[in-house]
C-alpha cells in the first residue's frame, strides 16, 4: 500500500515538472521614462507567464513580486532597499578562453526563444535641437525599415530647447523551457566530444 502512494506520487511530480518544462510562456519586460527638467520619474515591469497572470516583478522604483494576475495579483509583497552600498573587494575576472563552448550554447538556446513584439513610443527633446533631431532620424529609420506588425517605434520630437522624455516601451518574447534546455544540453554534449 505504502509503496503505491509512492509511486503514484512520483508519477504525479514527474507528470507536473514535465507540465511545467513543455508550457509555453511569455517574458513582457515594460516601463516607462518620463523626465521633465528637474523631476525624473519611471517604472519597470517584467511578467513572466501567460499572457495576463503569472509571475509580476517591478525593479524600480522599489522592488516588488506579484503572483496572480499582473494588472491586480492575487499575492505581492516589496523586497527592502538596502541602502548601504556593499564595498568589498572585487577580483577581476580573467578572459578566458574556454568561454567560447558557453556562448555557442547560449547562442543555441536563444534560437529556441521567439520574438513576439516590440513597441517603443513617446516624446524625446534634448537641449541642443541638433541632437534632438539626430535621434528622431534615427528613429524614424530603423522604425520605417524594422516596422511590422510585431514592431512599433514611433518618437516624437519636442524642440523646444531642454531636456524632455516621456517615452514608453513594451517588449515580449515566448519559449518554451523543454525545448531551450534541450537545445543547451545537445548543443553542450556536442562540445563536449
Amino acid at each position: 500500500m505504502d509503496l503505491n502512494i509512492i509511486l503514484w506520487g512520483l508519477f504525479a511530480l514527474i507528470s507536473f515538472f514535465l507540465l511545467i518544462l513543455f508550457i509555453p510562456y511569455r517574458l513582457a519586460v515594460s516601463g516607462n521614462i518620463q523626465w521633465m527638467a528637474q523631476d525624473k520619474s519611471g517604472n519597470s515591469h517584467i511578467h513572466l507567464g501567460g499572457i495576463h497572470r503569472g509571475i509580476s516583478i517591478s525593479p524600480f522604483p522599489s522592488i516588488r513580486i506579484g503572483i496572480g494576475r499582473f494588472d491586480k495579483p492575487l499575492f505581492s509583497f516589496s523586497l527592502p532597499q538596502n541602502k548601504k552600498p556593499n564595498h568589498k573587494n572585487r577580483k577581476l575576472k580573467k578572459k578566458n578562453k574556454s568561454n567560447i563552448p558557453y556562448i555557442k550554447i547560449g547562442m543555441a538556446a536563444l534560437r529556441e526563444i521567439h520574438f513576439d513584439h516590440f513597441l517603443l513610443n513617446g516624446n524625446l527633446g534634448f537641449p541642443n535641437p541638433m541632437y534632438t533631431g539626430i535621434i528622431y532620424g534615427w528613429s524614424q529609420s530603423i522604425g520605417r525599415l524594422i516596422r511590422g506588425r510585431k514592431v512599433d517605434i514611433v518618437i516624437n520630437p519636442r524642440f523646444n530647447n531642454q531636456f524632455e522624455t516621456d517615452i514608453n516601451g513594451r517588449f515580449r518574447m515566448k519559449f518554451i523551457p523543454g525545448k531551450v534546455l534541450w537545445q543547451a544540453i545537445k548543443t553542450y554534449f556536442k562540445f563536449k566530444k
